[in-house]
């Protein structure tokens, strides 16, 4: 058993806090707020007016951890919303994203556009899905030993089998989005700033970084 203090009482420090704690060992979680649960919270931000602070980003929130956690249990009810993001623009135009409606909404900014978005779709919902089995799974490690080394190139065959199973074309667009800036990766399939910025849009949540320095691998595993 281990003593292990975790700094920040967010959701991640608290997810990790409960997973360590299962495991044998003795935390501590030490939070500057007097709240807890970083992006899962909702707060009065005037008086009679509360509102979640980043709670869309539950999509993080991975169903495993939903269940060993029994959130459920304590209350836990997800409300999706009925539209995903507004892109309000100079001329009086607008993009208003949700399920359904996206691509009649590309389609008011570009008819090309809108038709490369089901194929745009299926190739980051394709990508996703790896990554979706990935997050639950340990990385290999560099072992400098053979025979140590072993069981560590059998996980990463494992993950090669898995991107191999896509095809050229699928390992392909698997290699450019971990590889290409989400900026030259959305040029390739869209002609539109408007229509780059609302998808760009999802490269760079929570990164402080550009779209021309950031991937969209982890929009990809979000996908919505």
């Amino acid at each position: 058993m281990e003593n292990i203090v975790i700094i920040g009482g967010g959701h991640n420090g608290l997810v990790c806090a409960f997973y360590l704690a299962r495991a044998g060992h003795k935390v501590q979680v030490f939070e500057r707020r007097a709240l807890v649960g970083g992006a899962a919270v909702t707060e009065e931000f005037h008086p009679g007016f509360r509102n979640s602070v980043a709670s869309y980003t539950v999509s993080l929130l991975n169903p495993r951890v939903i269940s060993d956690m029994a959130l459920k249990d304590h209350g836990l009810r997800i409300v999706e919303r009925r539209a995903s993001n507004f892109f309000p623009h100079p001329d009086g135009r607008y993009l208003l994203t949700g399920e359904g409606r996206t691509k009649g909404e590309i389609a008011k900014f570009s008819a090309h556009d809108a038709q490369r978005y089901d194929a745009y779709s299926d190739e980051i919902e394709m990508i996703a899905n790896i990554l979706r089995d990935l997050v639950l799974e340990t990385p290999p490690n560099r072992v400098d030993s053979l025979i140590g080394g072993i069981p560590e190139l059998l996980k990463l065959g494992k993950i090669s089998n898995r991107i191999r199973k896509l095809g050229r074309d699928g390992e392909l667009a698997f290699i450019k989005l971990f590889t290409q800036s989400a900026a030259h990766y959305l040029e390739q399939w869209f002609e539109s700033d408007a229509v780059r910025a609302l998808f760009g849009f999802d490269a760079v949540v929570g990164t402080f970084a550009s779209p021309m320095r950031h991937s969209l691998c982890v929009a990809a595993s979000l996908f919505w």
